[in-house]
């Protein structure tokens, strides 16, 4: 139970360091100060920094996947679909922001790691594109080209946010993010494919 305990100290501490300076920007020893323990104790647990940034990003970017995906299944067409979506991704801003800032400082470097049989959050939102398609509730589209539309909105919304360029909560933009989402999508579709 207490190596438990100090993982979660350890994972915790260096989730906000990272997602304050970059994971270049912060020390193993800042890391184990943060999580008040020693170092040894941090590499008990993970290997090098790096390896700790890794088991971070993958563990939250597979979940939020694994989460939209329970969204596909559980709503029942495009528009409810993409709204739960994106509600998500605000509500995971506004609970967790350094969460949400350190997987989208950290994509960059560790993205390519995800291996292409792993469910990743795009997969999830171009499938859902391929659904509503398929169900005729939208023209045909890029699902990719559509899921990136969708997934820049929230995303480039969170970065302003971020970096104060708005202020508040992402949930309350929800609505507006999620008709200009759908939006995007429509003027996307019927496009040369």
């Amino acid at each position: 139970m207490r190596s438990i305990g100090v993982r979660a100290k350890v994972e915790r501490a260096a989730l906000d360091l990272f997602a304050a300076k970059g994971i270049d920007g912060v020390s193993i020893a800042e890391i184990a100060a943060a999580a008040g323990v020693s170092q040894g104790a941090l590499y008990r647990h993970h290997p090098s920094k790096e390896e700790l940034a890794w088991a971070l990003f993958s563990t939250a970017y597979l979940r939020t996947g694994a989460e939209l995906d329970t969204i596909r299944a559980r709503e029942p067409d495009f528009g409810t679909r993409i709204a739960a979506m994106v509600g998500y991704f605000c509500t995971l801003y506004d609970s967790d922001s350094a969460l949400f800032r350190f997987m989208l400082i950290a994509q960059h470097d560790l993205l390519p790691r995800i291996g292409r049989e792993q469910r990743t959050p795009v997969d999830a939102v171009a499938d859902v594109v391929r659904d509503a398609v398929r169900a005729g509730e939208i023209a045909s589209v890029d699902a990719q080209a559509a899921a990136a539309a969708i997934l820049g909105i929230v995303l480039q919304t969170a970065v302003f946010r971020i970096y104060g360029r708005l202020k508040g909560s992402l949930a309350a933009r929800s609505p507006s993010l999620t008709r200009a989402a759908i939006a995007a999508v429509e003027a996307l579709g019927g496009a040369e494919l």
